[in-house]
């Protein structure tokens, strides 16, 4: 019997509608050749081994995103689409009356589920997040031994649970000049497990700590150095009682990360979200950790994270992807050097 490898697919949530950066930064150009930075998170999940990349969107800017990303079609990438709106069948039949905020990163995630038929990474696509973490995230998705710092630990792991890895970065270096950001703060065993996940919302830097709000509106006081979550996720599918994965993918391996989160999206919608609460796959990850359905393992990198989270930090970004092409790290033009390999 043939068994055939399901794609690695990078889930791109892009539906955002940038209202802090005041226009649609997802297609913003900031490197070398007009590049935007989901050009760079195309380029260098391809190089990590990548073959399927689905962007999430809303459909009222698909023609734009056609328009973007027509040198990597051409250059040989499988690009799909799926929509995140207010209402999608299935998830949501009608918002509450007012609703207009996107009902977050969680939900985008369910969005992609049907084009998702194999082990998938989920990222943001105006977050640069370094090639080494895209290529250590596909290793550990496809199996590659996990570095002993890194290994999941803890007793009484069951065989059901299913198996997802998170690439955590300093909170210093993911901090702006320009305002507070949100960002997921690890909090992380010896062994690199995830034990729990916060959203911190409004974080800026007060000296040594970072302080802010979760999103019940308590405060939040962490140290600079604590890890978090830039959004680089992965699902590589059920983990086995050694701690393994099997030598293929199955399909319940997919709905075990997709069915809880859709059964916690539909909790969310019954407890009355009103106008504003988002669903944060952070939250719902955490969530999932704590019910003893998620295996996360934590895995930290040098890499350095970038991002436009506001107008200001636009200026810094693009003089260090300057410097990547002209030190050879990247090539000017993304999809002319591919095209020619």
């Amino acid at each position: 019997m043939t068994t055939t490898t399901p794609p690695l697919t990078l889930v791109i949530l892009a539906a955002g509608a940038s209202t802090r950066f005041g226009r649609l930064k997802q297609l913003t150009p900031i490197g070398p050749g007009g590049a935007t930075l989901l050009d760079y998170a195309l380029y260098d999940g391809a190089l990590a081994g990548f073959s399927r990349f689905v962007f999430v969107i809303r459909d009222e800017i698909r023609d734009d995103f056609d328009e973007h990303l027509r040198p990597a079609v051409a250059a040989g990438l499988d690009i799909r689409y799926a929509y995140q709106d207010l209402t999608h069948p299935g998830l949501v039949d009608a918002p509450p009356p007012g609703r207009t905020r996107p009902w977050g990163t969680g939900h985008a995630v369910l969005t992609a589920g049907e084009a998702v038929d194999g082990p998938f990474a989920v990222c943001n696509a105006d977050d640069f997040y370094g090639r080494g973490a895209y290529a250590r995230l596909a290793a550990a998705m496809t199996g590659a031994p996990v570095s002993a710092d890194a290994r999941p630990g803890g007793a009484g792991r069951a065989a059901s649970s299913a198996r997802a890895l998170i690439v955590g970065y300093p909170l210093a270096v993911t901090l702006s000049d320009s305002g507070g950001v949100s960002r997921g703060i690890c909090e992380v065993d010896e062994a690199g497990a995830l034990l729990r996940l916060t959203e911190g919302l409004e974080l800026r830097r007060a000296g040594d700590r970072v302080r802010g709000r979760d999103v019940a509106g308590r405060p939040v006081d962490v140290p600079v150095s604590a890890p978090v979550s830039m959004n680089l996720w992965g699902f590589p599918g059920q983990e086995r009682t050694d701690g393994t994965l099997g030598d293929r993918f199955q399909a319940e391996s997919v709905t075990g990360i997709l069915r809880p989160l859709r059964r916690l999206f539909s909790e969310f919608l019954t407890a009355d979200p009103g106008l504003d609460r988002e669903f944060y796959l952070s939250e719902a990850i955490n969530d999932l950790i704590a019910a003893g359905r998620v295996r996360c393992t934590v895995l930290p990198t040098r890499e350095r994270w970038m991002g436009v989270t506001f107008p200001g930090d636009h200026a810094g970004v693009a003089e260090s992807l300057r410097g990547l092409a002209d030190s050879g790290v990247y090539p000017r033009s993304l999809w002319d050097a591919t095209r020619r390999r």
